[in-house]
């Protein structure tokens, strides 16, 4: 796949660029989505996850209950649960 250069782009009308931003958007919604129902066939209530998240680096979660496009999780040895989004949840195998 070619890269477009900064030059490259520099030349480009604003209605280009904005029709070449919302197709870029477009694609990296459709992807988060089918990594996300990847996740969501593996996961279960009672799963122990890893979250891809600062807040909850290193921390050892359990899911709680699946929604249609984020799960809540449950901090293991630790407080509070929280509502993560599938894309960021990676599951221990």
């Amino acid at each position: 796949m070619k890269s477009m250069t900064y030059a490259e782009l520099n030349q480009l009308s604003i209605e280009q660029l904005r029709a070449l931003n919302s197709k870029v958007v477009e694609v990296i919604k459709m992807k988060r989505s089918e990594v996300a129902m990847d996740i969501k066939e593996e996961l279960y209530v009672g799963a122990n996850v890893k979250i891809n998240h600062p807040k909850l680096m290193g921390k050892q979660c359990r899911v709680e209950k699946i929604n249609r496009t984020k799960c809540v999780i449950k901090v293991l040895n630790g407080y509070g649960t929280y509502t993560v989004p599938m894309s960021m949840i990676e599951i221990n195998k």
